[in-house]
């Protein structure tokens, strides 16, 4: 007879398996579905890391802002600063070359009596060849309204500079002035106590042949510089201008326009200044007989910059160290 499972546990076997058999198909066909779960984040959670990641952003932002505006301004700082050294340069040379050469004057003091003899000629003024001086060059402030002869300028005060540039190393060539020593037109004979000096116009700036082969001659120049405010300048800043004498073909003595030097100067004041205090405090005497001292106040303004930056006040002492005939 054969044997026979009873049929309650044959079907609860079968129902036992078939539930293995579900979970293991559901198992393998969500594999990660347990794991998803545990490591999700909730909708809190994303928030508070968008709000973090959009703050630390406007941090970056607001760092690298305010970097190029510091790497801005000091640009901007340095390209007045830059300016400001164009222009003191530039009156350091001339300060230079308003006086006679050393080379021509080695050894020569002036006197006190020479030291009064002596006084500014008038700009507007051409060169007199009957003149004769001991020295030449120098630089002093003039008042443009006392000068109609320049062009383009009509109030206020300005730098006037006369300079004596030795030939043929800096002279250049064409016509001009032309200093010679005057014992070089003496005849035969004749001497001099001491050595003097004339300007005369020439068409060339070539040797005079009346002069020995060691004779020393050069070129007398004339320069002006003028301050133009932003409102009357054409350039809508305001800048330095720089005005020189025509030196045509002919001896007409006359002032070109003054043409634009450097922009953005703000402010332009000269002033003469006798005394002035050293490291200690205690007043110095300055200018002398036998020297000049001008007092240089400029502003340098930051006309490109697109931010807000003050202007570079600087002053600067203008000093010739030597006696100049007409400084």
């Amino acid at each position: 007879m054969a044997a026979s499972w009873p049929l309650p546990v044959l079907i609860a076997a079968t129902s036992a398996e078939h539930g293995l058999l579900v979970a293991s198909m559901r198992s393998n066909r969500f594999p990660g579905s347990r794991v998803q779960h545990l490591s999700g984040f909730s909708l809190i959670e994303c928030l508070v890391v968008n709000a973090l990641a959009l703050a630390l952003l406007s941090m970056l932002l607001a760092t690298s802002a305010e970097m190029i505006s510091t790497a801005q301004k000091a640009s901007d700082r340095s390209e007045q600063a830059l300016r400001a050294r164009q222009v003191f340069g530039f009156l350091d040379s001339l300060v230079k070359s308003a006086q006679m050469p050393d080379t021509w004057i080695a050894g020569e003091i002036p006197n006190e009596r020479e030291t009064f003899q002596h006084t500014q000629m008038d700009p507007c003024e051409g060169f007199d060849a009957a003149t004769l001086q001991s020295h030449w060059g120098g630089f002093a402030i003039v008042d443009f309204a006392k000068l109609p002869c320049l062009p383009g300028v009509e109030t206020g005060t300005g730098l006037y500079f006369e300079l004596v540039r030795p030939c043929p190393e800096e002279c250049g060539e064409g016509s001009g002035y032309q200093i010679v020593s005057a014992q070089c037109h003496l005849r035969d004979g004749l001497t001099m106590e001491d050595r003097q000096w004339q300007v005369s116009w020439q068409k060339t700036m070539a040797r005079p042949h009346q002069c020995l082969e060691g004779a020393f001659w050069g070129r007398v120049e004339r320069v002006m510089l003028s301050h133009r405010s932003a409102e009357d300048s054409i350039e809508g800043v305001a800048v330095l201008r720089l005005q020189q004498i025509a030196q045509g073909t002919d001896a007409t003595y006359r002032w070109l326009n003054p043409e634009t030097m450097v922009l953005g100067i703000d402010e332009w004041q000269l002033s003469n200044l006798s005394r002035s205090p050293d490291l200690t405090g205690n007043e110095v005497l300055v200018e002398t007989e036998h020297r000049r001292a001008v007092r240089v106040n400029m502003m340098v303004g930051p006309h490109r910059s697109q931010i807000p930056l003050p202007g570079l006040a600087i002053e600067r002492l203008l000093l010739s160290d030597r006696f100049s005939a007409r400084g």
